[in-house]
């Protein structure tokens, strides 16, 4: 009885040891795991900045230039807009601009009422340019006698420098209805007069190298065409009846080929 009561003891005392070591073991693997994977237990959205800081620090090879090169990206990531918005700018204002310069145009021509519609489609585009004031100003300023008077004045001048025989007694009349006794007047008549005659002298001239052209092609005497041309071209080049002479020279000395045998 001794011996069987002794080998019961025994038993439960190596099954109570064996429960005893697998409750440690189980508690040494639980703290092992803990203390092996400390990043997956912290909160990700802590370790969020922490990261982004250290991207933006430069690693010690990475040059100055490459530091500015990266903050200049992350500022045209962070605001695109901001590259486009003097580009916008700049167009709106030249629209403006164009549209103040033909105000001024209309203005110069008496079409107020236009002008100032145009100026207000301007005003519309970019309302505090200081071009607009200015234009305002002066469109105000010509729609005055004195202003009217000197703006016509300014038009004939230019219309008699670029040969605009019509275009000068236009700004003339219109000038001598708001001034008839301004003394420029009379003088720009003249200028005009003289710019006239000047004119008259210098299509007579290539009248006359034209006429030799057309008598040299007749003889097929395409040299002698050919300087009468160059004469004419030298007095005026833009003359339309130079262009249309030299279309003619060239069929006619195309005519005088020989044609190739089959």
């Amino acid at each position: 009885m001794r011996y069987r009561e002794l080998s019961e003891t025994r038993k439960r005392q190596i099954r109570y040891g064996a429960l005893a070591v697998a409750v440690i073991l189980l508690a040494v693997g639980v703290i092992a795991f803990s203390h092996s994977n400390p990043r997956s237990t912290a909160n990700p959205d802590s370790n969020a900045p922490r990261r982004s800081a250290q991207a933006q620090q430069p690693g010690p090879g990475q040059s100055s230039s490459a530091q500015t090169s990266s903050a200049q990206t992350s500022s045209a990531l962070a605001d695109p807009d901001d590259d486009l918005t003097p580009t916008v700018s700049g167009l709106r204002r030249d629209e403006a601009v164009d549209l103040i310069g033909e105000a001024r145009r209309q203005a110069a021509a008496g079409n107020f009422n236009a002008a100032e519609a145009t100026l207000g489609k301007a005003k519309k585009v970019v309302p505090d340019l200081p071009e607009l004031e200015e234009a305002r100003r002066d469109i105000e300023q010509l729609r005055t006698p004195e202003g009217g008077h000197a703006s016509q004045i300014k038009r004939a001048q230019l219309a008699i420098e670029h040969d605009d025989a019509p275009a000068a007694e236009a700004a003339l009349a219109e000038a001598s209805r708001l001034k008839p006794d301004a003394p420029e007047i009379a003088t720009l008549r003249t200028a005009l007069q003289q710019s006239q005659e000047k004119t008259s002298r210098r299509e007579a001239r290539i009248a006359q190298a034209l006429t030799r052209m057309r008598e040299a092609v007749a003889r097929r005497d395409f040299a002698a065409a050919d300087s009468a041309l160059n004469e004419a071209e030298r007095i005026d080049i833009q003359n339309p009846s130079i262009r249309r002479a030299r279309g003619e020279l060239a069929r006619a000395r195309g005519a005088a080929q020989p044609s190739s045998p089959n």
